[in-house]
């Protein structure tokens, strides 16, 4: 029976920590998560071998900012740098496992940033990422490490985005009676705040059959501190989809890759919808 509890599959996240505004935002949904759901939170740091390689190529200079001056790129300033913003992330996790007190531990590797991520969040229940990094070309759509968990798909994943609060986050679930919809729903369940909003957005190939499925859930959903709240639309509704989920407006969207829509579609949809996003 559906009903509110711990998910006992995930005991351990991972979050990937760099100096982006999308990374203090994962921090934060993190940590709340571990919080709520009793679990151990490791902070994940890469130094990017890509930047380290950059500077030592001869032709490689950095323009200040406010004088316009270009100078080559010292390698020994970089590591440095990166060592900084090492600390600094490990200091931020550090902070904020102390005021929610959790378990946490921190990692740093070098290698190529996507790659080294999900190796480093093998162990993980859960990685968390923020759908853009630190490159300027990551403003629309998702960056390039969470292209590589979308791609990847061993675990669930957690993209976030700036502006989300993981204590106040209402969730939209989509839901189609599959069982990777069902796993979807006992996600929802588990990590919904109480007092909060439950919306379900029920995906049926016809109108009776959507009736069905949200009868079934009504009788078996049992949340007695949290409102739930169900909605309909075809089970092949492509842009209107995307619309509906942007006219809800919820906080949290959460979906499974293994639903009767096809992989591609949920890559897309997660792509496209600058919404956080919980995939399992």
């Amino acid at each position: 029976m559906p009903e509110r509890q711990k998910n006992a599959r995930i005991r351990h996240i991972a979050v990937a920590l760099d100096c982006s505004p999308h990374s203090r935002a994962s921090l934060g949904a993190a940590a709340e998560l571990a919080r709520l759901l009793n679990a151990e939170l490791t902070g994940i740091f890469v130094e990017d071998i890509n930047v380290l390689r950059m500077a030592d190529l001869p032709f490689c200079h950095e323009i200040r900012m406010f004088t316009a001056e270009s100078e080559k790129i010292d390698a020994s300033t970089l590591e440095r740098s990166l060592k900084v913003q090492a600390k600094d992330a490990e200091e931020s996790l550090q902070r904020i496992a102390d005021d929610l007190m959790i378990k946490q531990s921190f990692r740093v590797s070098r290698g190529i940033v996507p790659a080294e991520v999900i190796a480093a969040a093998g162990e993980a229940d859960l990685l968390v990422l923020g759908r853009s990094g630190r490159s300027p070309t990551c403003r629309k759509g998702l960056g390039s490490t969470a292209r590589k968990a979308l791609e990847e798909g061993k675990k669930p994943v957690l993209f976030i985005r700036p502006g989300f609060s993981a204590k106040e986050w209402p969730v939209l679930l989509l839901y189609d009676g599959s069982e990777g919809s069902q796993e979807a729903l006992s996600a929802a369940i588990s990590i919904i705040n109480p007092g909060m909003r439950l919306n379900v957005l029920i995906l049926g190939e016809t109108q009776a059959k959507s009736v069905e499925m949200e009868q079934a859930l009504s009788e078996i959903m049992a949340l007695p501190d949290s409102a739930v709240e169900y909605h309909h639309l075809p089970l092949c509704a492509g842009k209107t989809l995307m619309r509906y989920i942007r006219m809800v407006d919820s906080g949290l969207l959460v979906l499974s890759e293994r639903m009767k829509m096809s992989r591609e579609e949920v890559h897309q949809l997660i792509n496209e919808i600058d919404y956080p996003v919980l995939l399992v």
